[in-house]
């Protein structure tokens, strides 16, 4: 008889393979905490033959936070073939209820291991190979019709889906990237707008929670590797016919057509 853990994961797979939403969960599969809800991630990864592309972090604004339940950020990983480069189109019929959210993504230039203090925002300037504007495309194999309990989510990748990068910005250290204004508009006209603060005050302390996460687990980021730090615009509905462009003023833009 297989675990609990093992049909959940093989049920998220087949949602995968086939792009069909898994409607209602049953409460018997839902993870009992955090450290089984990134196990069935992990195996869902696995199971489908993954390479990994980056990593997402997600619940970094307070309201996300407190509508989703949880009580710190959360994350999941982006398969390689989900990266892409802007400008780029994805075919909305290939994506599983899709949002964007406007981000900065970070790639990484030197291992992360545990170290006798924690890594903070200002010990990881170093350790950053290229930063990147970003839009991420959240996709959840689980319907999106009713609230779900956070260990759920994080089972489903924490909602991963597509991740496409914007050009890397010159020297980027000489910003001020909590202060950084972004905005969305979708077929010209702005729909959102946000800056750096609202990913936990500032997109590199996301990048040290992860950091310091992975760390205690054992399993340090690493040099190469992308991270992208969550939203500074909030979640949106992506329709099909619709081009999205996130506009981070002197950092770059990012654009995405759906067709």
């Amino acid at each position: 008889m297989r675990s609990a853990e093992a049909e959940l994961a093989a049920l998220l797979v087949e949602a995968r393979r086939t792009r069909t939403p898994i409607e209602r969960l049953p409460e018997r599969l839902v993870p009992p905490d955090e450290a089984a809800a990134y196990r069935v991630a992990a195996r869902v990864s696995e199971a489908l033959g993954e390479k990994m592309g980056a990593w997402k972090i997600g619940a970094t604004a307070p309201d996300n936070l407190r509508d989703l339940g949880a009580t710190q950020p959360i994350y999941g990983r982006v398969a390689a073939a989900a990266l892409r480069a802007s400008p780029c189109r994805l075919r909305v019929a290939d994506l599983m209820t899709p949002v964007d959210e406007c981000e900065f993504a970070f790639v990484l230039a030197g291992d992360l291991p545990a170290r006798g203090a924690p890594w903070s925002p200002e010990s990881l300037v170093e350790r950053i190979a290229a930063l990147h504007p970003a839009i991420e495309v959240g996709e959840r194999r689980l319907a999106r019709g009713s609230p779900l309990p956070i260990a759920a989510l994080i089972a489903d990748a924490s909602a991963a889906g597509h991740l496409v990068l914007g050009d890397a910005v010159p020297d980027w250290q000489r910003h001020d990237l909590a202060a950084a204004s972004v905005a969305l508009s979708i077929d010209g006209t702005e729909r959102r707008r946000g800056s750096g603060r609202e990913v936990l005050g500032h997109p590199l302390e996301a990048l040290a929670w992860l950091a310091n996460r992975r760390a205690s687990e054992g399993t340090p980021l690493c040099a190469g590797e992308i991270v992208t730090t969550g939203s500074c615009t909030g979640m949106t509905v992506v329709a099909p016919g619709t081009t999205h462009v996130a506009d981070f003023g002197p950092l770059g833009r990012v654009v995405v057509a759906f067709d």
